[in-house]
This record gives structure tokens, C-alpha cells and sequence, in this order.
């Protein structure tokens, strides 16, 4: 059930008071491997899987009821194309002052236009927010897509003496070609003083021409902001047009002035391109990250280098070691050679190779840890060929999204398995917010960090499978990973079983997470629109989600079986998950096969084996009776034939 054309986070729409252009976000998507083992139609994307979309009353509750959790609304958007892709940089923080804070299109109560930008805060775990800063206030110009960030003065303890930074595109407003006009830079204090606007439009002498200036906003130490925007001359044909590469926007501040001073760069990638058509191997508009010095840094692209190609799209990368002074772009990695990342995949048909493919499909995102190494996340899927004239495709039998944090070592690259997506980006079509043919969505795979760095954490969106083949009804999943030592947390449903179970649209996960001894708060929003029966346009509300985090008890040391991904068959992840009576999953099968299941505890013990069963082609659905069970770690193992699949699930 892969799709040809994964529209989740690849189209972007823009609307205010005006009609405008849809441009698409990245150019190359995975393409369906040619051998299927599942009816698959990809023009109209019907399957002869026939979930109904039951509605959310229909939803199961399961028994992982987390009731902490809860959501207060704190702000408002003229409609929801404030916060289109999780690209943007909307939620983030500051650990000195326990600040959290929010980027969006001001306030719909607000007199003005939809394309005034603002930032909400909060300095007390986002219990209470000011709404009241208006940062680009110029009714002229009409801001679109902003991303944002904090700056925080060394030694300041006041909240008020800190700076919000802002930076996202210009529109004119125009349907015809040239419609998107520039970009604006903007910062203020936190109490209001210090107001700094910059437009740069690309019509003006001695300007870089750029498209969105809003992926990968971040602050740093070195009193910095960086934020990428794409050097693409797009058109409104959509045409295919060249993609010349990156534009890094950095902003130095300037403490005479108390505003931001810009400057911008242009890094140009020789992507390979495809023989069939001649179009660039390139996935992504990029992200930047730093270390928390804010000397070393790293700017990435998912694509294929013309030079040193290893023929399926990987992490290209820049980095500076003097707080961006001069970046050096890195000699592209065999990721095959990373057994970590590797077992969980496919080879190719000719099994000549294992060819990992990195893909922004349901988000991406990076961090640097306390060593300095750069953390990749994303998506990573199986190459399903090493023929010169078929790359670019991926094995389509399997039904899930794997999700990993690729990262560097000191001798070379690893991998961490986060967790399995199920579902599948939701395109227009079935989407319910119906504007421009329907805005979309994916998983929104975004990636927190403790101040130390040493504790990661993995926030996103999905589905109950059994319930929608797309994430139509998205729950908020999380899981940790304790790097120094080895340990993971969760991954747990925050949502499922609660009142919010299958309402949480348009997440964002702040990159800081809020510290309280060896306790974990992730900074978690969600929005949607005020009125169910909008499309889109209206009035959107955006909600703080507390109760998303994990404490120092949780993490619990890895020792998941090391089993190769089977190629005959898929194996679902359990739901619930934490469980603790009855939980489920699906196995799918190419062909009627002997199927074994066994449930063993973290020392290989086995504590439940089901009879062998002759199981029927297609998805067929697993209950497992775990009342018997003490809360912990468990894996349940899933043999047919020669192969087995693995999988964790916990009991509460």
C-alpha cells in the first residue's frame, strides 16, 4: 500500500485573504517497486484493503489510558496554513529560563491581516501564555510559513530581556508566476521593545534569490540564528526546474543595535539525476543543527551526490567547526555498511546489496548529542533495486514506516530503531480539510533533547491500522533513548484511550524538553480548526498538551532480539501499546504459511507460545492474552519458515 506519489508534507498551500500558488515541498519520493504483492491502483490510490474511515467513535480505547495528559488552548491562527509542515521550526524553547514558545500567524481575534506573525510564550511549563507579541507587524507585507526561535543574552535571567526571532516567506498575494516575493526577518523582545523588521525580496539588486526561508530555524550560543531557504526558480506550471541548492540566512546579533544583522550563503549540491527523465535526486529542502557550544554545526540535505553516489538518497552534509564561519561538505557514507540499520531492512533483488533509503515522508528532523556527533531522523526505507535504470524504488511489501535516529560514532555511523508508523500520509483526497484539493499530512517525526544531550526524545503521529490504512485519526506517540547508556523508553500512545484519542492534528515537538529532576516534559502542541466543517480557511486553535514525557524509570536497557527483517512477510506493532490485558497485531503474509508466535522477556525466556498456525494470504490479526504478565519489557516473535520478525511491546 505504499503510494507513487506520498502527498503528506510534500505539498504546501498557502491562503490569507488572497489565492495563491501550490508548489510541492521536495521533489523526489520513493517509487513503488514493481513487484507488489497487494492490488494497488496508483492513480486513484484504491487498495483491496476497504477500511472504512468508522468515524472516532469507533475508535478502540484499548486499556492504555494515560489520563495525565491534557490540552489547553492558548492561541489562534487566522486558518491553518500557519503550521502546514513540521519543517517549520514553530515550537521551541530555552532551558535557562524554562521558556517555551510559539510561531504562528497572529491571533484571529487580532485586527489586521492573516499575515501579521507573532510568537506566544510561556515561562511556566505552558500553564499560562502571553499572546500579546506581534512581531512582523507590516500590513504590507504578507508573511506566510513562519519558523522561530529564542535568543537568550549570556547571563540574562529576566524572560523579558530575551529575544524572539522569527524568519518565513512573503507572498504578494498573486496566482501568477512570481507570487512569492521574498522573505522577512524579524525579532523583538519578549516585552515588546527592540522590534526589528527585514524584508529581502527577491525582485531587489544584490539579493539571493530564495524560496521559503523557514526550514531548520535555530539559535545558538555563538548569539546566531540560522535558518535555510531553497535556491529554486520555480514556476507556476510547476514544471520541472532546476533545484540549484541551499540558502543559509544567518543572523548575527548585534548588541549596539539589539537587532539581528544578515547574511546569506548559497551551497550548491551536485545531485545525480535520473536517466529516464533527467531530474535531480534530491528529497528534502534541508535542516540545520548545532552543538550547544554553537561551534559545531551541521547542515543537511537527503539526496544522491553525482560524484560519490551510492545510488539510493542518503545524508548529504555540510559542517562547520567555527560557528558557520566556513562550512566543509562531508564525503558521502556507505549507509549499507551500518549492520545496525541494515538488519531491519531488505536487499535487492539481486541481493547484491542492502541499500538503506532516507526519506522526509513522515518528517525529519536533526540533532547534535554531548559528543558532537550529528543525529539523523527520519524515515528509512529498503532499496528495491541496484540496476542503474531502476533506482529510486523501494520494496512496497511492506505495509509500515520504519522510523530511525541514523547517527555518527567515533567510527563511523549507527542506527536506532525508534518505532514502526503503520499508516499512510494523508492525502487530499481523503483529507478533511478540503481546501486546494485537500491539505495533507504525514507523521510529523519530530526530535527532543535534555539540556545535557544525552537524552534524545522522538515525538509523532498514527493511526490504529485496524481502523484507517492513513493517519486519519492520529494519536501522539514518544519514545526515549538514554544515549550514554544504552537505554530506551516507550514507545508509548499518549493519546489512545483518552478523550483525545484520534484528534491530534498538526504536532509540533519542541526541540528542548523541560527538566524536573529525573523527570521529562516534552513541549507537545497540536491545532485544528474552531469550526469541525471548515476546509481549512478559517479560524485554527492551537492547544498545549501537558503530560507528554517519560521519567528517568522508564528507560530500560536495549536488548531486542537481533533478527533481520523477514522479506515473505510484515509484522505490525501491537495495539495497545502499553498494554495490559489483550493487545494486537497483524501479520501479512505473501503467502498461506505455518506461523508460529512467541512472547519472550528481556533475558530470552519464553513466556507465551501460541500452537502453530496455518495462517491465510493477506493481513491476518493476532491477539495476544497478557493479563498473566508483569508490567515490563516484552518481544513477541513472529516465525515462518526460515524467518522471524521481532517486536517490543510493553505491559503496565
Amino acid at each position: 500500500m505504499k503510494k507513487l506519489i506520498l502527498l503528506a508534507g510534500a505539498v504546501l498551500f498557502t491562503i490569507g485573504s488572497f489565492a495563491q500558488s501550490i508548489v510541492p515541498a521536495y521533489r523526489l519520493t520513493p517509487k513503488l517497486s514493481p513487484k507488489m504483492n497487494v492490488q494497488n491502483k496508483i492513480d486513484d490510490v484504491s487498495s483491496i484493503y476497504n477500511f472504512a474511515n468508522s468515524g472516532i467513535n469507533d475508535l478502540p480505547t484499548g486499556s492504555n489510558d494515560r489520563s495525565t495528559v491534557s490540552k489547553m488552548k492558548f492561541s489562534s491562527s487566522y486558518n491553518l496554513f500557519t503550521l502546514i509542515t513540521s519543517t517549520q521550526q514553530c515550537l521551541t524553547g530555552d532551558f535557562d529560563l524554562n521558556l517555551i514558545s510559539f510561531t504562528h500567524r497572529q491571533c484571529g481575534s487580532y485586527p489586521g491581516n492573516s499575515g501579521l506573525v507573532q510568537t506566544s510564550f510561556s515561562v511556566d511549563g505552558g500553564n499560562t501564555w502571553d499572546t500579546s507579541l506581534i512581531i512582523q507587524t507590516d500590513t504590507t507585507q504578507y508573511g506566510r510559513y513562519p519558523s522561530g526561535g529564542i535568543y537568550n543574552p549570556a547571563g540574562n535571567t529576566d524572560p523579558n530581556n530575551a529575544f524572539a526571532v522569527i524568519s518565513g516567506p512573503i507572498t504578494s498575494g498573486s496566482t501568477a508566476s512570481g507570487g512569492w516575493t521574498g522573505n522577512f526577518f524579524c525579532s523583538s523582545q519578549l516585552d515588546g521593545t527592540n522590534n526589528d523588521q527585514q524584508f529581502e525580496l527577491n525582485a531587489n539588486g544584490g539579493t539571493f534569490f530564495q524560496h521559503m526561508a523557514r526550514y531548520g530555524f535555530t539559535t545558538t550560543a555563538q548569539a546566531k540564528a540560522y535558518v535555510l531557504g531553497s535556491d529554486w526558480d520555480f514556476n507556476e506550471a510547476l514544471t520541472t526546474t532546476p533545484f540549484n541548492g541551499l540558502v543559509l540566512n544567518t543572523g548575527s546579533f548585534n548588541s549596539g543595535t539589539n537587532k539581528f544583522d544578515w547574511n546569506r550563503q548559497k551551497f550548491y549540491i551536485a545531485f545525480s539525476h535520473d536517466p529516464a527523465d533527467n531530474t535531480q535526486n534530491w528529497g528534502n529542502f534541508g535542516s540545520i543543527a548545532f552543538n550547544a557550544a554553537g561551534d559545531i554545526g551541521y547542515m543537511v540535505i537527503l539526496g544522491r551526490d553525482s560524484v560519490v553516489d551510492y545510488n539510493y538518497n542518503q545524508p548529504l552534509i555540510f559542517k562547520t567547526i567555527d560557528a558557520g564561519a566556513n562550512w566543509v561538505y562531508q564525503t558521502p557514507y556507505d549507509f549499507s555498511t551500518v549492520t545496525s540499520l541494515t538488519q531491519y531492512l531488505k536487499p535487492t533483488t539481486d541481493g547484491s546489496v542492502t541499500g538503506p533509503f532516507f526519506t522526509s515522508k513522515n518528517g525529519f528532523d536533526l540533532l547534535v548529542d554531548s559528543d558532537d556527533y550529528l543525529h539523523v531522523i527520519c524515515q528509512v526505507n529498503s532499496a528495491y533495486s541496484s540496476d542503474p535504470d531502476s533506482l529510486g524504488y523501494i520494496w512496497n511489501d511492506s505495509l509500515f514506516n520504519q522510523m530511525f535516529d541514523v547517527y555518527q560514532t567515533s567510527t563511523g555511523w549507527a542506527a536506532f530503531l525508534i518505532d514502526t508508523i503503520q499508516t499512510e500520509p494523508v492525502y487530499g483526497g481523503i483529507s478533511p480539510w478540503s481546501y486546494g484539493g485537500g491539505i495533507t499530512w504525514d507523521g510529523r517525526m519530530q526530535a527532543s533533547m535534555n539540556e545535557s544531550r544525552t537524552k534524545f526524545f522522538y515525538t509523532w503521529l498514527d493511526t490504529d491500522f485496524n481502523i484507517d490504512q492513513n493517519n486519519t485519526f492520529p494519536n501522539i506517540f514518544s519514545c526515549g533513548y538514554d544515549i550514554a547508556n544504552q537505554k530506551q523508553a516507550g514507545p508509548w500512545n499518549f493519546t489512545g484511550g483518552n478523550q483525545y484519542n484520534g484528534d491530534n492534528y498538526w504536532l509540533y515537538a519542541s526541540e528542548k524538553v523541560i527538566t524536573n529532576g529525573s523527570n521529562y516534559q516534552i513541549p507537545v502542541t497540536t491545532s485544528k480548526s474552531k469550526n469541525a466543517s471548515d476546509d481549512g480557511t478559517g479560524l485554527a486553535e492551537h492547544y498545549f498538551v501537558q503530560g507528554i514525557g517519560f521519567s528517568d524509570a522508564d528507560f530500560y536497557p536495549l536488548s531486542a532480539p537481533s533478527i533481520k527483517e523477514a522479506s515473505t512477510f510484515n509484522v505490525s506493532q501491537n495495539i495497545p501499546n502499553p498494554a495490559n490485558d489483550v493487545t494486537s497485531f497483524t501479520i501479512n503474509l505473501t503467502k498461506a504459511s505455518d506461523v508460529k508466535v512467541e512472547v519472550t522477556n528481556l533475558l530470552g525466556q519464553t513466556l507465551i507460545s501460541l500452537p502453530v498456525q496455518n495462517l491465510k494470504s493477506g493481513i491476518n490479526n493476532i491477539n495476544l492474552n497478557i493479563k498473566n504478565l508483569s508490567s515490563g519489557v516484552y518481544f513477541y516473535t513472529v516465525t515462518v519458515g526460515n524467518e522471524k520478525s521481532a517486536h517490543k511491546m510493553i505491559v503496565e
